[in-house]
């Protein structure tokens, strides 16, 4: 399955793919603790621990997957939260680490993966300005300053998203910003890419209708290649900060934009005046905002209704 997932990925035209190493006798104390989620078929509750010891791959299966995503170009990095994944991380050559929002207070595992000097994509979730701060300072005392704040959260409420925590962290931090969506709509992904986001990271499945967590909340293949491609244009929609009319904004004004024509037959002699004159289309002659230069002059030559004026003819 993973695999499959690296091909939607590659054929996608996205990056990179996420996945997570897991370890949980490195990050549970409590091995009775219980998760609830939601399924197509309803909710599930399972015990934590006993659900991500299913998720568990070996070093050489996540080093063989590496090599597959190589292959397909592919970039593959893992969200890592204990020291068992720092190390197979290093041990399969990954470029980057992710670090989700529930370890900001694990400042140990925050320093020692800022040490190894690789960037790092971090999440904020529900930690304050405060903790940010405490880990960028972290970071800049290990010598890394390659990092990527994520806005995600953990709720439906429109109200509670806060986007424009982007613009935030990005000028209070001074750090690239992305966003990582948690569930298959695109609007706030869309908001992303207009408030400066310029990492995007969403759930993807190969069938919603799988057993196992989050895949309800996850686009599928078809719906993946749409949203890679939309992301990708509503980047190059936004631009830069100028007004710059496109090559067939120009190509229409040059249609509907309008310049100087008597507006009757004028025998030469007269003195213009402005009912005399007229704007129309196209734009190819002078620019009707001159008309005021013509009134009160007299003509050269003799003109006829719709003739553009030129300089010359007064």
């Amino acid at each position: 399955m993973s695999r499959e997932l690296i091909d939607v990925v590659n054929e996608s035209g996205a990056d990179a793919v996420k996945f997570i190493f897991w370890f949980p006798e490195e990050i549970m104390s409590d091995k009775t603790t219980s998760y609830t989620y939601e399924t197509t078929d309803g909710e599930v509750s399972e015990n934590m621990y006993e659900m991500l010891q299913e998720l568990r791959f070996s070093l050489d299966e996540w080093r063989e997957l590496k090599g597959y995503a190589d292959k397909k170009g592919v970039i593959l990095f893992s969200s890592v939260n204990c020291p068992s994944g720092i190390r197979y991380a290093e041990e399969i050559g990954l470029e980057t680490y992710k670090l989700s929002s529930w370890d900001y207070n694990h400042h140990p595992l925050w320093r020692e993966i800022a040490a190894i000097g690789k960037p790092m994509f971090i999440d904020t979730g529900p930690v304050t300005p405060l903790e940010v701060a405490k880990v960028m300072d972290i970071m800049k005392e290990e010598g890394n300053e390659k990092s990527v704040l994520v806005h995600c959260f953990h709720t439906d409420e429109h109200g509670e998203m806060n986007m424009r925590a982007l613009p935030y962290m990005k000028d209070a931090f001074r750090t690239p910003v992305g966003y990582s969506s948690g569930d298959q709509d695109v609007e706030t992904d869309i908001m992303a890419v207009t408030l400066g986001a310029s990492y995007l990271e969403k759930r993807l499945t190969l069938d919603r209708e799988l057993p196992g967590h989050h895949h309800i909340l996850c686009l599928e293949p078809n719906e993946f290649d749409d949203y890679v491609d939309q992301m990708r244009n509503v980047r190059k929609a936004l631009g830069v900060k100028d007004l710059r009319p496109s090559e067939s904004d120009l190509e229409e004004r040059r249609r509907f934009f309008r310049h100087i024509v008597a507006d009757q037959d004028i025998p030469e002699g007269t003195t213009l005046t402005a009912d005399m004159l007229a704007g129309k289309r196209p734009e190819e002659g002078i620019s009707p905002e001159y008309i005021d230069f013509f009134v009160g002059r007299t003509v050269d030559r003799d003109i006829e209704y719709n003739e553009a004026l030129s300089w010359d003819d007064v």
